[in-house]
């Protein structure tokens, strides 16, 4: 089991997500209102393109190892968060 060694910020974060949208889908679905159960479908219909990041993410680890994408990814966000920083001072 080398599943804590391979850990990555977009595996841990997808699961999660998976987990909580799941959850969040299936209260919606029992809901009662038309509205929310279809609001509980379009919820799992999101978690489709978390699951194929979650997939990608697991082929690059098994080809280039954990650090190497921890390092990209962690670049990704910073790069993510330092666009929402500009954003907020150019909107005020």
């Amino acid at each position: 089991m080398n599943l804590p060694k391979n850990l990555t910020l977009f595996y841990v974060s997808g699961i999660l997500s998976i987990i909580a949208g799941i959850i969040y889908a299936i209260m919606l679905i029992n809901g009662n209102s038309a509205e929310d159960g279809l609001m509980g479908i379009y919820i799992l219909f999101c978690l489709i393109p978390v699951l194929l990041v979650i997939l990608i993410d697991r082929f690059l680890v098994r080809k280039f190892g954990n650090q190497k994408v921890n390092k990209v990814q962690f670049s990704f966000i910073g790069f993510i968060i330092l666009l929402w920083i500009i954003r907020a001072i150019v909107n005020l």
